[in-house]
């Protein structure tokens, strides 16, 4: 389910609101040719009409506002579906939301100086991000973490 149009679209205050018309849709299957010892097993299953999982990936965006404070806690609920999450993106915004006058993949740094997921009493990431200054250019671990992830 995607979001209205005033946060798909960056327009120049000139110009009137723009508008997204979605005409088609097309669902991409990719076409698996099995090895002949699959096939045959793929075929017993068939023939005995026992039922196939068939996995599908979801995405959740939750977003809220956050509060004037220097410290909080949001806590994320998960939908009901078949998968688990994978991995947990966080990111930050002013004034971006339902305003096609601004750019919404333009992200804001604020400062950070830290961040941090508790998941089933776990930490991620489990050190402090201590060094990080973006005022300064200094986020070359924070870059190198999610240059990994990009590849994960």
């Amino acid at each position: 389910m995607r979001k209205g149009d005033d946060d798909a679209i960056f327009r120049n205050n000139a110009v009137d609101a723009g508008k997204i018309v979605l005409t088609k849709r097309s669902w991409y299957m990719p076409h698996v040719i099995p090895n002949v010892q699959e096939k045959l097993t793929l075929y017993k299953t068939v023939d005995s009409k026992s039922s196939l999982p068939v996995g599908y990936q979801m995405v959740q965006c939750d977003s809220i506002s956050v509060p004037q404070t220097r410290n909080f806690t949001w806590r994320l609920s998960v939908k009901s579906a078949p998968e688990k999450p994978r991995w947990i993106i966080v990111a930050f915004q002013t004034d971006k939301s339902g305003n096609q006058e601004h750019n919404p993949s333009i992200f804001d740094h604020y400062d950070l100086t830290n961040m941090f997921v508790m998941l089933n009493s776990r930490r991620y990431p489990e050190i402090d991000y201590d060094d990080t200054n973006f005022t300064q250019q200094k986020f070359s671990r924070v870059y190198g973490d999610a240059a990994a992830f990009r590849t994960s």
